[in-house]
């Protein structure tokens, strides 16, 4: 026999020659050996029960089925000893395939026994099977041929494990287990000390065969017995049959973590299996929250990739998966693949404002349903929901709506939470989970407890009732806790516990990791990685080890089901079964601990491309703060504001860079954080004045705190922040502040060298003193900044400032201020410039900014006809791009055309329908012009006292706000209302003195002739 101590930390090395074999002089050579021991259990108490021939008929019988299991998986039987023996694992094969065929005997060897002795009416006969794996010293063979001697560890090993093994149980080594892994499963049952070994050793219980395992493995089966809920599945039941028969229904599994959601989702997919022609399943994760889409982005390929690699989510890729599910539709593709960020071949969508490709993607979710059902009823499931991003969610209720009309069994999971009010406007059906009854408990206990534990149960029955509380994840939690080595006075002490459910899974957890050595090190870092993690990812963020110890790490907690392998593409991935293990492993680290792994992890991916490629930006910026990198985190947080911007997910982008400015208040050094924050404030400003508002106080705050740090900056700096000047003059409180912060960002930027800049600055002034009826500044500005104006920087100014382009914007500015100044043909040659030069540059939002200039213009000169011409191309055009603005703008103005055309009720009515449009938008950004026509319109319906009213209204705001450009018409316009409806005639000439002083102040020559010509009309006589 070998010396039990014999030392097996040459193992490793010996492996590297397991094949061949290294010869050790003439005495032999060193091989890995696999030895298998057995011993039939209570053999001595059927010797005093049979007959001593009927025994020995039986020991016989149970002999030659092991040895017949033995040879079957090319074993060598060693020693036959009584009711037992020794087997080795065969020393040619390899090592691998010798530990796999071991174990396949042992489990062999325990059923061949069991039939064996049915045979002889003893049913009952039991084995235990100990395997192990060493380092062996194999002398020369005998001259009688005989198998030769062998010296190792092995055999004494797997002798200790026989003994240690439960009834019909095969326990391995270590060493056994990490060979044999591919081909078996295993459950990890402790570090036991055993008689003869220095030191304790980590032992495992083999399970017949490795299977492919998810997150409900746990203790060598799949999945547990499903125990209550019967209500459950019969409301799931009832919304299955309203599927099948055509109406789409919402199911909401709403519950604690580890009440059974996804189990409960396990048998929605069982009983659905054969009437549904497909299932779609999608995971939210924590990690994810506010990254845009990620549930969907988690499901496509191209996210991840051999290290070192860059692999990017592509417009074909999102293409491809959607055609795999039945879903041809152009739109669809590209609003996702915009909203996703996937690179290349989709229809640029960024010019069109966010609301539109929101309209865009409701359609799409729609379109896309009809087309996954359309050959019968689907399963579509969204999990956690608690975590869902806003984008996901605005989706998902796109898809709640729709679903009612479709062959489709919607199923939500959640766990609860207060803000639920977007699901509450649907209809659905709602399951409350709660925790198992107490007899639901009891049974769930008695059915998962481990069989070869099975003498524990009644003495820990009520101990595991009370710690579990009827949740059925901490059910399974005891019960792999007693199947790897649970002790009387562990579960005495777990009796103990404090009565919260938590601390309880949390004592439970720490005590089950507390057996697996360094393999604890690898879930900490695990926990700290998040919801998915790769071996690279570990090695980098746990030097020490090796790969092959991560590896052996990670199948060690897979098989005590606390990861599971994921499906994904590249190297292998893991995960926690259940995310309220990865909570409790996370929340028990050190807050030291916690910032180490962090760091590490963080570092590792700056410095590895594509490292961990599911993760984006957002998420890497959340592991720089939590490894108190806060300058690198605020940068990033940056980065994934301003990508989610690009993407139209204006959500997310605002909380990632407010974040990104709450953290700048953390920095000790002022000057970091103020570049920071200016940065922060860049990307920040056009969000809230496209989400909350140009005038709401949140972004007035943020660009008043932006120019007082930008001021600050060296002139050098200046260009990089005019985004802010920007910012901080489009939202003055009127159009007089608005007027004295472009003179200001003039004077402040009159020393900056850059062509664009320059160019935006005279744009801020001449957009606001056209509106002010400075028509002599506006043209001077619009000629100096044309001046500057370049056509390629000018494909990145469309976007940042103004959202249109600013030649097109200086044209039609100068053919409306030159027309208003009685220069028409002046006008009308700058009009044909604007028009010629928006076509060449095809930009949509430019063409929108043009059509509403020709409208005005076409107004200005009671040209009805061409204004309904003009109104028709802006209907087609927001049609075309989901443009609604455009399309209140073209009933506005096409409802005018109509009240001119003889059309008065008709045209009143669309006149007020774009009206409220644009109004509902917060997009009237004409308003004295609108005012007028309202006026008018009432007035041709001879309704002189509300027009009277209105216009009086516009004139006041029109005072207050500085909007002046057309007041001379408005104070006209009330003097004609009032000559109708039998005012005096000084008010009438009150109104017409002051429109003639108006456009004289502005050399409005035009509006001036009008008020003269209406004064002689009218028989009032103007003072010079």
């Amino acid at each position: 026999m070998p010396r039990s101590g014999e030392n097996t930390g040459g193992l490793r090395k010996a492996r590297q020659s397991a094949g061949v074999g290294r010869q050790i002089g003439a005495a032999g050579e060193r091989r890995i050996v696999s030895a298998l021991c057995y011993d039939m259990v209570g053999s001595t108490d059927l010797f005093q029960r049979l007959d001593i021939e009927d025994y020995s008929e039986l020991i016989a019988a149970v002999q030659a089925a092991a040895k017949q299991a033995i040879t079957s998986c090319s074993g060598v039987v060693k020693v036959i000893a009584g009711d037992g023996g020794l087997a080795l694992f065969p020393i040619e094969l390899g090592a691998k395939d010798g530990a796999s065929l071991a174990v396949r005997a042992g489990l062999a060897i325990i059923d061949a026994c069991k039939r064996a002795g049915a045979k002889y009416g003893h049913g009952d006969v039991r084995l235990r099977v100990g395997v192990a794996t060493s380092v062996a010293l194999i002398h020369a063979r005998q001259a009688d041929g005989s198998q030769e001697p062998v010296t190792g560890a092995a055999l004494a090993l797997a002798t200790r494990l026989e003994a240690l093994a439960e009834p019909d149980t095969v326990l391995v080594s270590e060493e056994t287990r990490n060979l044999a892994g591919r081909s078996h499963a295993f459950v990890f049952q402790g570090t036991r000390a055993l008689k003869g070994f220095a030191t304790p050793l980590r032992v495992w219980r083999a399970s017949p065969h490795r299977k492919e395992v998810d997150r409900f493995y746990a203790f060598g089966n799949l999945i547990g017995p499903f125990i209550g809920r019967d209500d459950e599945l019969e409301a799931i039941a009832s919304c299955w049959r309203k599927v099948c028969d055509g109406t789409g229904e919402i199911l909401l599994l709403e519950g604690e973590a580890g009440l059974g959601k996804s189990r409960l989702l396990r048998e929605v997919r069982k009983m659905t299996r054969d009437a549904r022609v497909k299932s779609f399943f999608f995971q939210c994760s924590v990690d994810g929250a506010h990254s845009t889409l990620h549930p969907l982005m988690h499901g496509l390929p191209g996210q991840s990739g051999q290290r070192g690699t860059t692999v990017r989510l592509t417009s074909s890729a999102v293409s491809s998966q959607f055609a795999r599910n039945g879903i041809d539709d152009v739109e669809a593709v590209d609003v996702f693949a915009h909203m996703l960020g996937a690179d290349g071949g989709h229809r640029p969508l960024s010019d069109l404002k966010p609301g539109a490709i929101r309209e865009r993607a409701h359609r799409a979710v729609f379109r896309a349903l009809q087309a996954m059902c359309k050959n019968g009823p689907i399963v579509l499931a969204v999990e956690d929901i608690h975590w869902i991003d806003p984008t996901s969610q605005d989706l998902l209720t796109a898809a709640m709506g729709a679903v009612q009309h479709l062959p489709v069994l919607l199923v939500i999971t959640s766990r609860p939470v207060r803000e639920r009010a977007w699901l509450e406007d649907h209809s659905l059906t709602r399951l409350t989970l709660r925790p198992l009854t107490d007899d639901e408990t009891r049974q769930a206990i008695e059915a998962m407890w481990p069989k070869h534990r099975s003498a524990m149960l009644a003495e820990f029955l009520d101990v595991a009732e009370h710690i579990s509380g009827g949740v059925p994840l901490f059910i399974e939690e005891i019960c792999q806790w007693a199947s790897e080595g649970l002790k009387t006075d562990s579960m005495k002490l777990a009796s103990t516990v404090s009565p919260d459910r938590l601390s309880a899974f949390e004592s439970i957890v720490d005590a089950r990791l507390s057996q697996v050595g360094s393999a604890r090190e690898v879930v900490r870092a695990g926990a700290v990685a998040g919801s998915r993690f790769t071996l690279d990812l570990l090695k980098e963020m746990l030097p020490g080890f090796s790969r092959k110890a991560l590896l052996g790490a990670a199948n060690t907690l897979c098989d005590m089901g606390l990861l599971s392998r994921l499906r994904m593409p590249g190297p292998t991935a893991y995960g926690f079964r259940h995310m309220l293990i990865q909570e409790t492993i996370y929340n028990t680290l050190l807050q030291k601990q916690r910032r180490e792994l962090h760091r590490r992890l963080f570092n590792a991916c700056r410095q590895i491309d594509k490292l961990a490629s599911w993760m984006d930006t957002g998420a890497l910026a959340q592991h720089a703060e939590y490894a108190g990198l806060l300058e690198d985190a605020v940068g990033l947080f940056i980065a994934a504001g301003t990508d989610h911007s690009s993407r139209s997910a204006l959500i997310e982008a605002r909380h990632h860079l407010e974040h990104a400015l709450a953290l700048c208040e953390q920095f000790a050094e002022a000057n970091k954080a103020e570049l920071l924050q200016l940065a922060a404030f860049a990307a920040l400003g056009p969000i809230l004045t496209g989400t909350v508002g140009m005038g709401s106080p949140a972004a007035r705050d943020l660009y008043e705190r932006g120019i007082e740090i930008a001021r600050r900056q060296p002139v050098e700096t200046q260009p990089r922040w005019f985004p802010i000047y920007w910012g901080w003059w489009q939202t003055g409180a009127d159009f007089r502040t608005m007027h004295d912060r472009a003179l200001q960002v003039q004077s402040i930027l009159s020393a900056v060298n850059d062509p664009e800049i320059q160019l935006q600055v005279n744009h801020s002034i001449w957009a606001i003193d056209f509106n002010l009826g400075r028509h002599r500044e506006t043209q001077a500005a619009i000629e100096a900044g044309l001046a500057f104006y370049d056509e390629s920087a000018a494909r990145t100014g469309r976007t940042l400032f103004g959202g249109h382009d600013a030649k097109v914007c200086a044209l039609g500015q100068l053919a409306l201020s030159l027309w208003l100044t009685g220069d028409v043909a002046g006008s009308d040659a700058a009009l044909s410039d604007m028009i010629s030069f928006v076509d060449r540059i095809s930009h949509t939002p430019s063409k929108a900014h043009s059509l509403d200039t020709e409208a005005v213009s076409a107004f200005y000169r009671d040209d009805y006809e061409g204004l309904s011409e003009v109104a028709a191309s802006m209907a087609g055009l927001s049609r075309q791009h989901d443009m609604p603005s455009l399309f209140g703008l073209s009933q506005l103005f096409g409802g005018w055309a109509d009240v001119h055309r003889g059309k008065l009720a008709d045209g009143y009515e669309t006149f007020q329908e774009g009206l409220s449009l644009l109004r509902g938008l917060g997009a009237v950004i004409d308003l004295p012009i609108y005012l007028y026509m309202h006026a008018s319109m009432l007035g041709l319906a001879r309704d002189y006292a509300t027009a009277i009213e209105v216009v009086g209204d516009a004139i006041e705001n029109t005072n207050e706000t500085g909007h002046r450009y057309w007041l001379s018409e408005l104070y006209r316009c009330r003097a004609g209302l009032n000559s109708h409806n039998g005012a005096s005639g000084d008010v009438i000439a009150e109104d017409l003195v002051a429109a003639f002083h108006v456009a004289r102040s502005q050399g409005a020559a035009t509006l001036q002739r009008r008020a003269e010509q209406t004064a002689r009309e009218l028989g009032i006589v103007l003072e010079p």
